[in-house]
């Protein structure tokens, strides 16, 4: 299993390129128009471009069931979160009309993508597998972002913002995988798209904290001790728990379990910001969630993932 200290020099960069692009943003360097545009980029380009790069013909791929797992428990252990965010939160006394629907889905659902991604390549730089399942896990993480979480966010489900490029690239590369056509792409095409999605990983670590930095204002930190606490204690410890219970204990494949490893480590993802923004949340809660369980997630993720991959032992 990776030390420590490599699981260390894996996950402190993501954060460092995160707090970059935090700090270019309150300089002032990043103005909402590049902003909007490099992660239209990223979301209809970049990433489509980067799935179908690692996706198709990858090992852990080569039949139809981690697929299904893959989905199934990207569904099922989100919707698990947000519960149990919602339950704490009562017991907090986060009440109706001061955060409480936005604390349970930004508690309720972990940084699944741009953050893990990286640490996973990081940490098995020589099994493609657990990389490869990032983004087919990401959907059942999407459907349950965009049907249960925006339902319990604004009282309706957003179906047809499932529909967007990574799913799209997702669905289209594993037809790919599954009928083997990928072996039939051009060289040149496939150059072209390596080429891509080598810039999406950090683009979006960037963004990451480009967008914390665009929310973080004024009066955020109104109440947010308790907010705060109650995030780490939902995000890092309970869930986290769960999903480590789900790797070790259900029989999903391997390549999984260490990829829901890193997950179980990961603070809260950010685009719930963006819900309670346009949803009519609180967009200052789900500041705070985010903040919170990066900072502590900085100092807890290798030490969860270390631990994580000796007790789950894959």
């Amino acid at each position: 299993m990776p030390s420590y200290f490599t699981i260390l020099s894996a996950t402190l960069p993501v954060f460092l390129v995160m707090g970059i692009g935090f700090g270019f943003h309150r300089r002032g360097w990043l103005g909402e128009e590049v902003e909007v545009g490099v992660m239209k980029l990223g979301l209809n380009l970049l990433f489509p471009c980067f799935i179908l790069t690692l996706v198709p013909g990858n090992p852990a791929l080569k039949t139809l069931p981690p697929a299904i797992w893959a989905i199934g428990l990207g569904f099922v252990l989100v919707v698990t979160g947000i519960a149990v965010a919602w339950v704490v939160a009562k017991a907090g006394r986060i009440k109706k009309g001061h955060g409480l629907r936005t604390f349970a889905i930004s508690a309720g659902i972990q940084n699944y993508g741009f953050l893990t991604l990286p640490i996973v390549v990081g940490l098995f730089p020589d099994n493609p597998g657990p990389a490869g399942l990032v983004f087919v896990h990401g959907i059942g993480v999407e459907i349950a972002m965009w049907t249960v979480g925006l339902s319990v966010m604004s009282g309706k489900a957003g179906f047809k913002s499932i529909i967007n490029g990574p799913f799209v690239a997702v669905t289209l590369a594993l037809i790919l995988n599954y009928t083997g056509l990928f072996r039939f792409i051009p060289g040149i095409a496939a150059t072209t798209m390596e080429m891509l999605g080598r810039c999406a990983v950090p683009m979006a670590i960037f963004m990451i904290g480009a967008t914390i930095g665009r929310y973080f204002k004024r009066g955020i930190f109104h109440d947010a001790f308790r907010v705060a606490a109650l995030s780490v204690i939902v995000r890092l410890g309970i869930v986290s728990c769960v999903i480590l219970a789900a790797a070790k204990f259900l029989p999903a494949p391997p390549d999984l379990q260490r990829l829901l490893v890193v997950q179980a480590a990961m603070p809260a993802a950010v685009f719930p910001i963006v819900l309670a923004r346009l949803f009519g949340g609180q967009p200052q809660v789900a500041i705070q969630v985010v903040l919170s369980t990066s900072l502590v997630g900085i100092v807890t993720a290798p030490l969860v993932i270390a631990w994580g991959l000796a007790w789950v032992n894959p």
